[in-house]
């Protein structure tokens, strides 16, 4: 049984109101053991204390086949020396050096040499579309791309005009190519071929320093144009031992050599830079997904990890993959769930969270044995997780919970919820680096006096700045070191931070009343009838409208839809007034049900099969919406919503 905490921040005195976390006497600065500085200093360290222990895995026929941390240490020192004997070829001194696509294997040894060598990777997310990744390119006058297959690096070379991608002079091919296009201005090699050159010019690591800067993740946002955040290894170090602090010191959770980790998030993103060296901090492993979403569930079976990382839509998809599983069985199997549920959120309600209970042993136990059977901890974040959604995964799998509030610009976790915490509606208490306040936000009426404004952070893990942007850096971080996040929170008794607003995405109908539509979508998107919508409004209307992705079998079968299937088209049944009256219905009974006010439902839509991803620009990295580019997209179809619609 895990203890409820009273309290999940504590408050120093002055007129800020600034809060700390509860789980250390003041924040943390790095690592407990005081020696360990930097990411390569973390490799180093465990690759010392277990040299022949497994680290990095990748799917070869159905089951990981891993390196060693003697093997990647290795690997990383060749490929290092590799880099720099290419960098003096090409008389270079740009420290930056970019790797294109999903990760694996060769891609984190790769990842690894440019920090063993004191260089700093620039990570080009593989759904990114190809423009937005050469204007990473050109911002950052990458002059040596390792990319994970030949297509990838075609792309490339197809962009290459005289005002683009002028500084690309190397490519490097991770895969097993055999058969690589020549270029006039670019030269390109197997990975094979590269290392050759890196044993002939073998150096000794070049020890990078705490403020060196160890990665540049480009965030667009949901506004627009890719912001390069500038990560040291000094700040992910901070945010390590932030989740290390609160796991292991605080809460007496035992990692070590063997654990597990699944790694499943892409490496262009902050969040699976920060948890991948957690695991080789602990000197655990990593096992690596292969990128086919019908293999996940098998995969991670097979692998048996002790700490996974989702994000909130892949938690949705569990959900709904159990009660679509569950729904199958018979009556007295049904009933029995439905009765564990209840049973398992009652004690979730009185402040009780255990995993050995009868409920756990006979009905939760498949799913844990789902998810691989030996599973400690679940994170996520990134995004909000529904009630529905969290109260559920923190009983259902076996482990609890943990969920981190941040942005990449304060290494995804500011705040962080505690292990034993049994609560909803909030994001925990200050990580154990950070110091968090809340400012005035007057145009809303959110006063720090009255523990509510925008969050704001203060401490180690933040970003050392946005790659050549002084002004943006300026406007984000304030003369005395306090990031500003956009985010609008509120303290609640217990001392823990809701997010419960944001400063500018919230908008005014013209009734008067403000709406968040951010809000608003998170309680749509676990309708099972869908897999994602977009809502705006309009100040001169009274309503709500909605670009819904529909999921294509569930939407099959409602009546209405089943009575016209065959007889005509998809896209023309999408279109049908009473199709789409009866999607309005279902979703909005499913959004009051979940607390959403009579102002805050759509009351028309436009059915969709086109998924909002990066690749069409209609997402983030993090898969948030962004919405100013969903407006400008969708514009002909909500302005045909509004016209449907007669009243204002």
């Amino acid at each position: 049984m895990l203890a409820h905490p009273e309290q999940f921040s504590r408050l120093i005195d002055g007129p800020e109101r600034i809060r700390e976390s509860v789980q250390v006497s003041k924040p943390i600065t790095g690592c407990p053991d005081g020696i360990t500085k930097t990411v390569w200093d973390v490799l180093t360290r465990s690759a010392q204390l277990n040299p022949n222990g497994p680290l990095f895995g990748e799917n070869v026929n159905g089951r990981h086949v891993f390196t060693t941390y003697r093997e990647a240490i290795e690997e990383a020192t060749i490929i290092g020396s590799g880099i720099l004997a290419t960098m003096q070829k090409l008389h270079s001194t740009n420290k930056l050096i970019g790797i294109a696509g999903i990760h694996s294997r060769n891609y984190m040894h790769t990842m690894h040499a440019i920090s063993g060598f004191d260089l700093t990777t620039v990570p080009l997310y593989h759904q990114s579309k190809l423009e937005t990744l050469c204007d990473i390119i050109d911002n950052c006058k990458l002059e040596i791309i390792f990319c994970e297959n030949a297509s990838r690096a075609e792309g490339f070379l197809s962009s290459k005009t005289p005002e683009r991608l002028q500084t690309l002079k190397t490519l490097i091919i991770l895969d097993k190519t055999t058969t690589l296009q020549k270029h006039d201005d670019v030269e390109i090699m197997s990975l094979d071929e590269f290392k050759e050159i890196g044993k002939k010019n073998k150096r000794n690591p070049v020890k990078p320093k705490p403020e060196t800067i160890y990665v540049i993740c480009h965030t667009s946002g949901t506004t627009g144009r890719p912001k390069g955040v500038e990560m040291s290894h000094g700040s992910l170090l901070a945010a390590v031992s932030g989740i290390f602090t609160s796991w292991t010191i605080a809460y007496k959770w035992k990692f070590g050599q063997e654990d597990t980790y699944f790694s499943f998030l892409s490496l262009a993103h902050i969040y699976e830079h920060l948890m991948q060296t957690l695991a080789i901090y602990f000197g655990g492993r990593i096992g690596i997904y292969d990128g086919n979403t019908a293999t996940l569930i098998p995969q991670i079976q097979k692998l048996q990890p002790t700490i996974v990382s989702l994000v909130p839509r892949l938690l949705n998809k569990l959900y709904e993959a159990v009660h679509n599983g569950v729904a199958k069985k018979g009556f007295i199997a049904r009933k029995l769930f439905e009765y564990a549920k209840r049973t398992k959120t009652r004690q979730l309600q009185n402040g009780v969270l255990r995993y050995d209970t009868f409920f756990d042993k006979i009905v939760f136990k498949k799913l844990k044995l789902m998810l691989g059977g030996k599973i400690k901890v679940l994170t996520t974040g990134g995004a909000p997780v529904t009630k529905e959604v969290k109260t559920f995964t923190r009983y259902a799998y076996g482990c609890p919970l943990v969920e981190g509030y941040g942005q990449t610009e304060c290494s995804a976790a500011g705040t962080l919820t505690l292990p034993w915490d049994t609560t909803y509606g909030n994001v925990g208490g200050p990580a154990p680096w950070s110091q968090v306040k809340l400012v005035d936000v007057v145009e809303k009426n959110y006063m720090a006096v009255n523990d509510e404004g925008e969050v704001c952070f203060r401490g180690a893990a933040l970003m050392t700045g946005y790659f050549q942007d002084p002004e943006l850096t300026a406007k984000t971080i304030d003369s005395e070191g306090w990031l500003h996040t956009g985010d609008i929170g509120k303290w609640l008794p217990t001392g823990a931070l809701q997010i419960i607003d944001r400063k500018n995405e919230m908008f005014k109908l013209c009734q008067g009343d403000f709406v968040s539509p951010i809000q608003i979508e998170a309680i749509y998107a676990n309708s099972p009838l869908i897999t994602q919508i977009y809502v705006t409004g309009n100040t001169e209307r009274s309503f709500l409208v909605g670009i819904v992705v529909l999921d294509l079998p569930r939407f099959k079968q409602l009546p209405v839809v089943k009575a016209l299937d065959g007889k005509e088209g998809i896209e023309v049944i999408m279109e049908k007034k009473e199709v789409k009256n009866t999607v309005i219905a279902e979703l909005n009974k499913y959004a009051k049900e979940n607390g959403l006010q009579t102002i805050e439902l759509i009351r028309n839509v436009h059915l969709t099969l086109q998924e909002f991803s990066e690749e069409n620009g209609l997402v983030t990295s993090t898969l948030k919406n962004r919405r100013k580019i969903l407006e400008d997209y969708f514009a002909p179809q909500i302005a045909k919503m509004y016209k449907e619609i007669e009243s204002l």
